[in-house]
């Protein structure tokens, strides 16, 4: 029991920091380059953790293929509550699928500018993850790892019981 609040606390203590801190690093480039000057390579955003996730949600009522990362907090959260409920199969594999969404769709971003006002003048182009996007992936993977040892430690206590 002491080992889940460990786990638990470590997890939401990381997942609080990478919401604070910056996440994602975004260059500001023009959307039409016909006649437009170059934009400045010195153009630069860094969104903290806080702004992805409220900007994620707009960003799928608009259908904006990157914003499909932000449903790794819900399966967080649901990873969470599995593992603090001794469900750790189910709470491990939500924990991976929470990474694997998290990653995936914030990778797309690559390939995918998002835009950067409401007038459609420039775009964010992604250009680098920050620390605080690690920290955002750890605190699911560290669910994940407590919900492993959990399911290794559960037969144990079945044969241990058992005599």
């Amino acid at each position: 029991m002491k080992y889940k609040i460990v786990f638990l606390g470590l997890s939401l203590f990381l997942y609080g920091i990478a919401l604070a801190l910056p996440c994602l690093l975004f260059n500001v480039v023009p959307t039409d380059s016909i006649g437009v000057i170059p934009s400045d390579p010195n153009d630069v955003y860094a969104m903290k953790g806080i702004e992805l996730t409220f900007l994620g949600i707009i960003g799928l009522l608009f259908l904006q293929i990157p914003a499909i990362a932000w449903f790794a907090n819900p399966l967080y959260w649901l990873c969470c509550i599995t593992f603090m409920i001794k469900r750790y199969r189910f709470s491990a594999i939500t924990g991976i699928v929470a990474i694997l969404i998290g990653f995936g769709g914030t990778f797309s971003a690559f390939w995918f500018n998002l835009p950067a006002d409401s007038g459609g003048v420039s775009e964010l182009a992604l250009s680098q993850f920050l620390f605080g996007f690690w920290l955002w992936l750890v605190a699911p993977s560290v669910i994940a790892l407590a919900s492993i040892i959990g399911l290794l430690k559960q037969p144990a206590l079945l044969i241990a019981s058992s005599d």
